[in-house]
């Protein structure tokens, strides 16, 4: 995970890493609207249907979620954040699905999920990767609660020299090192592709757990 330092990197920790307070509530705000035409896209590629159970790692405001639930018409969507402030925007997002049984959300790292072994058909993480403490732990949580042939689709911004001042952006080498790391987990057709959506450059990372 990448460490912020000084006072501004704990400002933008508290925002967007594992958002905290008022900076907390006031990023999660910020990223649903920076990130709203990518989301759908990200859904799109997980290829939601309408029984499927889906979750979300790292759920930050419910913007994504929340399209899922909308594919995910006779299923249901679980989100999962380590911040309290996100599972409460999440949790006021999908209101009406959680109240009708379709959705559930829950404060946990991604190295830490409450769920039973094989429960989904797929699972999200956008922008997340690069936040977890111990990347593989959490890359091994989700293969565990994703069914034999369930699908997963990792999404992060792409960097020509490495991270960017905020530590949000992934070069090339580090792509492929996801993607080298998946398969060794027990993933299957991992796939890597850089897109252009809303003049960003993101790269999305499918896979699917192997039987």
């Amino acid at each position: 995970m990448h460490v912020h330092g000084g006072p501004f990197g704990a400002v933008i920790m508290n925002m967007f890493g594992v958002p905290r307070g008022l900076p907390g509530r006031l990023g999660g705000r910020l990223m649903a609207l920076e990130h709203a035409r990518i989301y759908p896209v990200v859904v799109d590629q997980l290829a939601v249907e309408s029984s499927d159970r889906v979750l979300e790692v790292g759920c930050g405001s419910g913007a994504a979620a929340a399209i899922a639930v909308e594919r995910a018409t006779n299923g249901i969507v679980d989100a999962v954040d380590p911040s309290p402030v996100m599972v409460a925007q999440t949790r006021r997002r999908l209101r009406a699905a959680i109240k009708a049984g379709r959705a559930e959300v829950v404060q946990a790292p991604a190295e830490q999920l409450p769920f039973a072994d094989e429960s989904f058909t797929g699972a999200l993480a956008i922008f997340t990767l690069h936040h977890w403490p111990d990347r593989k732990q959490g890359l091994e949580e989700i293969r565990r609660v994703l069914r034999p042939g369930g699908r997963l689709v990792i999404c992060e911004r792409v960097s020509g020299h490495g991270r960017d001042s905020n530590g949000t952006d992934a070069s090339e080498q580090a792509f492929a090192g996801y993607v080298a790391e998946l398969s060794a987990l027990g993933f299957a057709d991992v796939e890597c592709a850089e897109r252009e959506v809303a003049r960003r450059s993101v790269t999305i990372i499918g896979a699917r757990r192997a039987p």
